[in-house]
Formats: structure tokens, sequence, C-alpha cells
């Protein structure tokens, strides 16, 4: 999927490195995603990935260079999903791509897979994606108190989700700067819908024909 700073493609081999590397513990990225404790390698990503408990998805600027990484993994009820995300230098933060990239896997987790709610969580200091949850048509669903600890002191997580038809209204909305690329674009939709046409315009043998027949089958024995 192409956005205008960056798009999303499938994680490969040799991106797992490069994840884990940004999220070594006492990276900055660390910190920002409230991951301090935890050590990622290369095999958990792969292995995450390719097992489909967490999709990701490379964010690679339009000269190609791979600047970061967004992810999503289904949650509870069916239509539910998680997002996160990392821009992998912290000298590229506060420059949209990002905010691009999580725009992108978020359309394609209404428009491709048919979600019906994402959700996001932050630790109450990160104001890289406080920025862009803020105005990007998410709704604070809640705070858990002291919930992550950082520099000597705790800090509360915030939880944000934005369900479909508050996607629709927010898409809508930007359709002028943003617009949703269909994966099949509407030309090519208007050509079969028209070809259909006219194959059913002369009759021709479809399920439809015989279907009293068929209803009315018996067994044979």
């Amino acid at each position: 999927m192409q956005g205008r700073l960056v798009r999303i493609e499938w994680a490969g081999e040799d991106d797992y490195d490069l994840i884990a590397g940004w999220l070594k513990p006492l990276s900055p990225n660390a910190a920002m995603t409230a991951d301090t404790r935890e050590f990622l390698t290369p095999a958990k990503v792969k292995a995450a990935n390719e097992d489909g408990n967490i999709r990701f998805f490379m964010a690679v600027t339009n000269d190609g260079e791979r600047v970061g990484a967004v992810n999503y993994r289904p949650v509870n009820s069916s239509g539910s999903y998680s997002i996160g995300g990392i821009v992998g230098d912290w000298q590229k933060w506060s420059r949209g791509y990002g905010a691009e990239a999580f725009g992108l896997v978020i359309e394609h987790l209404f428009n491709g897979i048919n979600a019906h709610r994402v959700e996001f969580t932050t630790a109450a200091y990160n104001k890289e994606t406080l920025k862009i949850l803020t105005k990007g048509g998410f709704v604070l669903e809640g705070v858990l108190r002291d919930y992550h600890y950082l520099d000597g002191m705790y800090y509360d997580r915030t939880i944000w989700s934005i369900l479909r038809e508050e996607f629709e209204e927010h898409a809508a909305a930007d359709a002028g700067q943003f617009p949703v690329i269909d994966a099949i674009p509407a030309e090519d939709k208007d050509k079969a819908r028209e070809l259909l046409s006219k194959y059913l315009a002369n009759d021709p043998p479809t399920s439809l024909r015989d279907f009293d027949r068929r209803s009315g089958r018996t067994r044979s024995y």
C-alpha cells in the first residue's frame, strides 16, 4: 500500500534484524513503546509474523529506505485488532512517516480484512504517538493508572480505539488530502460488472435456471 511519504510492505527475512534492533532494551524506541523490559530477538519477530500472531509490515520511503515498522494482531472478538509500530531512527521522528504508516495499516484493516474495531495503547508520556491519536479519529476509552515505570516515575497507560463508522467518517472528511486507494481499481470492477451483465442478458445457463428441479429432488433410497 502506497502513501505520499511511505509505503507499507510485508516484512521479509532481512527485516527481522532491523525490528529487533530498533526495539532492543534501553533504545529510544523501547522507552517510547514502554518495552524496556522485553528482549525481542529476530527469531521471535519472525516466529510471530509467520505464525500469524502478529503481522509486521515495513514502512519504506519513496527512495527505498526502511524507516520503521507497523503491526497488527487480532484481539478478543472477531473483527477487533490492536496495532503498534515504530520509526526506527529517533532522528526521523515527527516527519510524518509513522502517522502515514499507521494510517495505511488502519486502512488495510478496515478496507482489506473487514475490521470493526481497531485499538491502540500508549504511555501518557509518548508525545509522538499522542499527536497521531488525538487528531486521527481515535477515541480515548480509558486510562490505566501508574502502569509504566520510566525515569524514576510511574506513568499512566492510555487506551484508544476507532470503530468502523468513525473510520469511514474520518476517511470521508480527508478524502481530498488522503484518498483511499482501492486494491482493485474502480474501472476494473465496472468492466467486470459490464461483462457479467452482458452474459446474463442472453439468458445463459446459471445455477438459478434449474433451481426448482434441484430443490425438489428427493433421496433415491
